[in-house]
């Protein structure tokens, strides 16, 4: 039995004088902190996640003699400052040209497909329509996989992967009792992988089970479409990536009496959430994900990458999603953190978090140059509520720093009234915004839709809200759109911008800000 299903189900009832965290109270954090309690739960972000306190605004340090985001797809960012307008309502110079030849060397490509022993609920079968791929002077077969993984199993660099319909990691997504075994299962996806996915595919890495997709920044593993193979770009062409986990979701309910939790994940996913903030869902490390974000059926669009209760024992480090046609990423409560981010082509939100998110992110760099319904596609869209009422429980309250986020729109597509926010902070969420740039066609930097809003530090500031903001400078439309009655004057208004040719703001110069969690509140194990 997974181990963290036999925490879930230890879990008792908390001493009476624990107060609950959340929007009702607004407390913040030390709350669930009981030394005399005896629960098992864990709703804290991970206290031992160690943010590099940067003395430079922006994602890039201009010091660096090299560009951490060059595992992304060449062609989906700028190469240099010259390629992108950052000027605010601008005509949009920006044109993506992504050619992506994937390195295959020290790979030599399979004959036919592998099986993938003591797997009865999957099937693999060399592709009727694609049988083969062409990729670095090689010739790949074209492997197709349906099902369900119930058996530890490796997808090998020596084929193409290709998804059919939703593929599961386990069967952790199934509803939850008392009494429910789920497979703890491991997927490994091994450096250099391609995976080119049908129409309407997705894989769902269920909680219990684990995936782990280590790629290297010379060879990383690429999540696309069967329909193109060589400029990616298209979207819409497969579903997305979707991470399940046990970590705390705040429609979970009281996590110091509840005992199992069963949320229904968008995409037709299935059922994930927990009580539980330490889990592990794996690794995605050098990893891209592009031409996703298909309607299904059920009228949900996936996110590039979605992350459901997923718990900060799983690592996020050096992801790119590239032309969803939803989110880049999507964060539904847990506690996950995620270093070293690249967001391209995005039609929807970039960053979105809700449902009790309390992870860290460092270090993201954002471009949009295209946009889904015109006036939504917000830099970062953020909330506490989700899709139902505001949480009497946990409030989200991620700690984010070091993010560039230029957005070069073209006017005559979009106009000047119909492109979204910076940081657009909704339905009670917190947040802390450390060392970042927002810059180009975005209609405000920051915009606070009322008092429910970054309601704990206005109650423990006399109302004043500037500790969220720190080192926040802007070169957009607006700087601030404040709906609500607390103060703000923290954020700074840019009147130029100053790029190099590795996208880092030159001409701000140095800045200092103590970079730390905001939401660690004793319940870690």
């Amino acid at each position: 039995m997974n181990n963290n299903f036999l925490k879930l189900i230890s879990v008792a009832v908390a001493a009476a004088s624990l107060a609950a965290c959340g929007s009702d109270s607004d407390s913040n954090s030390n709350s669930n902190s009981n030394s005399n309690s005896s629960t098992s739960y864990n709703t804290s972000s991970n206290p031992a996640f160690s943010f590099d306190n940067t003395t430079y605004v922006g994602a890039v340090d201009p010091a660096a003699t090299s560009e951490w985001y060059s595992f992304a797809l060449p062609g989906s960012y700028p190469a240099t400052a010259a390629e992108i307008d950052t000027a605010s309502t601008s005509a949009g110079t920006f044109t993506p040209s992504v050619k992506f030849a994937p390195s295959m060397t020290g790979i030599t490509a399979a004959t036919e497909c592998p099986s993938l022993a003591g797997n009865s609920l999957l099937t693999v079968k060399q592709s009727a329509t694609t049988a083969t791929v062409d990729l670095d002077g090689q010739t790949f077969v074209v492997c197709e996989v349906s099902g369900t993984f119930t058996e530890n199993a490796t997808l090998t660099s020596d084929v193409v992967w290709s998804m059919v319909n939703r593929v599961n990691v386990g069967n952790g997504n199934g509803p939850q009792t008392s009494s429910t075994t789920f497979s703890d299962m491991v997927l490994t996806i091994e450096a250099g992988t391609q995976l080119m996915n049908t129409a309407g595919s997705s894989m769902v890495v269920t909680r219990g089970s684990q995936v782990m997709a280590e790629g290297t920044a010379e060879q990383p593993i690429v999540f696309s479409g069967i329909t193109t193979t060589d400029d990616f770009g298209a979207d819409a062409e497969w579903g997305g990536l979707v991470l399940q986990g046990y970590a705390y979701h705040n429609n979970c309910g009281d996590f110091k009496t509840e005992t199992v939790c069963n949320q229904a994940g968008e995409g037709d996913s299935g059922f994930f959430g927990g009580f539980d903030n330490s889990d592990s869902s794996g690794t995605l490390k050098y990893v891209v994900v592009t031409e996703a974000g298909l309607e299904l059926d059920n009228g949900d669009e996936l996110n590039g990458i979605g992350f459901m209760a997923v718990g900060y024992g799983t690592t996020i480090d050096y992801v790119q999603v590239h032309n969803n046609v939803d989110d880049g990423v999507e964060f539904f409560g847990g506690a996950v953190d995620a270093k070293h981010l690249v967001l391209t082509g995005i039609k929807d939100d970039n960053i979105d978090w809700d449902e009790g998110y309390v992870g860290n992110i460092q270090y993201a760099l954002i471009v949009q140059y295209q946009n889904q319904d015109k006036s939504s596609n917000h830099t970062f869209e953020m909330d506490t509520a989700g899709d139902a009422k505001e949480s009497t429980y946990q409030e989200s309250n991620p700690t984010v720093a070091n993010v560039t986020a230029i957005a070069d729109h073209s006017t005559a597509t979009y106009g000047a009234d119909n492109i979204g926010n910076g940081i657009h902070l909704k339905k009670g969420s917190e947040g802390v915004f450390v060392n970042t740039l927002i810059v180009g066609d975005i209609a405000n930097c920051v915009f606070i839709e009322d008092d429910s809003v970054e309601s704990t530090v206005a109650k423990a500031n006399d109302g004043s809200i500037n500790s969220a903001f720190v080192n926040v400078h802007c070169g957009t439309v607006a700087t601030l759109k404040n709906n609500s009655a607390y103060t703000l004057d923290s954020v700074n208004t840019l009147t130029s911008v100053s790029l190099s040719d590795t996208l880092a703001e030159t001409a701000i110069g140095a800045v200092t800000a103590t970079i730390k969690s905001a939401e660690v509140d004793g319940t870690a194990k």
